[in-house]
């Protein structure tokens, strides 16, 4: 039994080591396996390494052919670069040249086209000289036909021929104005005067016109209404209308020698009187007379403003009150009163012995530098000219700055100065000689024109408006005078009668110049 036991367990040994025999022979030989598979990998590895290797020789022999290609066709362009860049340069070389000339025969062109302008300029030039001096000569020529027609005009006037003096005056106005001559001068002045019979005079007052001042805006203020004043003692209110003469006496006493009037703004005309007495009217009534200080000498009366008026005395300046009907202030002058005149609402004061003075608006007396010599008589501010006139004793007229210093001298009188006017930007003087004279003040010389030798000593000139002058003298006539050469001369030719004859115009004018109409 042992026996057969022992016999069963070598069949199981002998199945136990086969089977572990099989299990290492197994396991060796999956590790044997492995090891196979691993170096047939690595076999794998390597001939695909080899393999690759060869390819990549293969491109990298394909890519150094190509970068071989690359640079020779490199060279070429860089050469071919080169050459085009060659050609370019002499291209360019050329075009410089080319633009060198260019650019000289340009700045040629430019120089000859700048001489060209240059000689079209001085011929331009010469031309405008030529027409200048043509047009300087015409002007000149039909300035002086004007002057010599003005001549014949007053001739054929004197002669009795007054449609021929009328064309002739009326010849001269035309062309001295229309080549910008001087229609002032005495000459045609004279002659508008003469054929425009705008001059026109009435005896008003019985004595001497001392004084005359358009009425103030009160309830009896008509158009064209003015006061006057004479050494007779007459106040009169009186208009020139349509050619008539309409007046009316407004108070009289022959006791009184009045030598001055002014008016306000109501209307109220204040007249003094020689001898120490302002007599009023308002509303043609006449008001009580008020007595002054001073028994005489009494020569000026100038409104101050609304309330107050200056009342000049030989060597007194008084304010007096209109409202008080009073003097309230007293300036007594170290010299004798000579002349008064207004400028920018202050008085103007001048004395015998060359002093001058400004009564201030609040009535304070000023000393101003005055450096006109010889008695002023007469003195008048213009506002818009910013300048002054002053007459003297000995009849000289000096145009002035505001201190007092002369700017230009007029002589033309031949006694004292009693009185000047501006009018139109015109200067017009009266004088003791019996003249009023018009002054041209812009003129570097100016030349007096005599509107009339009137019948005594002129006293007093008052403007009427822009076109006519009044002036009275001691005979008691008040002239009227038109002062604008324009005016005279649309009078003439509104009342022409018939235009110049073929042979007229040829006689007096001359057949050079062409034949115009002027009726």
């Amino acid at each position: 039994m042992k026996k057969n036991g022992a016999l069963l367990l070598v069949p199981t040994a002998v199945a136990t080591l086969c089977a572990a025999t099989a299990l290492y022979l197994y396991h060796n030989n999956q590790q044997l396996r492995e090891e196979i598979n691993g170096l047939k990998e690595q076999v794998g590895r390597y001939e695909q390494m080899d393999g690759n290797s060869f390819v990549v020789e293969r491109i990298s022999k394909q890519m150094e052919d190509i970068a071989y290609q690359q640079m020779d066709i490199s060279n070429k362009r860089r050469e071919e670069a080169l050459y085009q860049m060659n050609i370019a340069d002499q291209m360019r070389s050329k075009a410089e040249n080319e633009q060198q000339k260019a650019q000289a025969a340009a700045l040629k062109e430019v120089e000859a086209r700048g001489m060209a302008e240059q000689q079209k300029e001085l011929a331009v030039a010469q031309q405008r000289q030529a027409e200048y001096a043509k047009n300087v000569a015409d002007t000149l020529s039909y300035r002086a036909l004007g002057r010599s027609l003005a001549s014949l005009s007053s001739t054929q006037y004197l002669a009795g021929n007054r449609d021929v003096a009328a064309l002739l005056a009326y010849a001269a106005w035309k062309f001295t104005s229309d080549y910008r001559g001087n229609i002032n001068i005495p000459v045609i002045f004279q002659a508008l005067s003469q054929n425009s019979q705008s001059f026109s005079s009435k005896d008003i007052h019985r004595g001497g016109v001392s004084r005359i001042v358009t009425l103030g805006k009160g309830a009896d203020k008509t158009p064209g209404q003015d006061v006057s004043v004479s050494r007779y003692g007459e106040i009169t209110q009186w208009n020139y209308n349509g050619g008539r003469w309409a007046k009316q006496l407004l108070f009289n006493n022959p006791l009184c020698s009045f030598r001055d009037v002014c008016t306000d703004n109501e209307g109220t005309i204040y007249a003094l009187d020689y001898n120490g007495v302002l007599q009023t009217v308002s509303n043609q009534q006449v008001a009580p007379a008020i007595t002054l200080p001073e028994k005489e000498g009494w020569q000026r009366i100038v409104p101050i403003d609304n309330q107050r008026l200056l009342l000049a005395s030989a060597q007194t300046i008084y304010l007096f009150d209109t409202h008080l009907r009073q003097i309230t202030q007293s300036i007594h002058l170290s010299q004798k009163i000579t002349a008064l005149g207004k400028r920018s609402g202050n008085i103007w004061v001048f004395g015998n012995k060359g002093g001058a003075w400004s009564i201030e608006k609040d009535g304070s007396l000023k000393e101003m530098p005055w450096q006109v010599k010889g008695c002023v008589t007469a003195f008048v501010w213009s506002d818009k000219r910013n300048s002054g006139a002053a007459g003297t004793a000995n009849g000289d007229i000096h145009l002035v700055d505001s201190k007092g210093r002369s700017l230009q001298k007029l002589i033309g009188h031949r006694s004292a100065i009693t009185d000047l006017c501006f009018n139109n930007d015109f200067l017009f003087s009266a004088s003791y000689d019996r003249q009023v004279n018009l002054w041209d003040p812009h003129a570097a010389n100016s030349e007096a024109v005599t509107l009339r030798n009137m019948g005594g000593w002129v006293y007093c000139l008052s403007n009427a408006d822009n076109n006519y002058i009044y002036a009275g003298d001691e005979t008691g006539t008040i002239a009227r005078f038109m002062v604008s050469p324009d005016g005279m001369a649309q009078l003439i030719h509104s009342n022409l009668k018939r235009d110049f004859t073929r042979e007229e115009w040829n006689y007096y004018i001359g057949n050079r110049i062409p034949q115009q109409q002027l009726k």
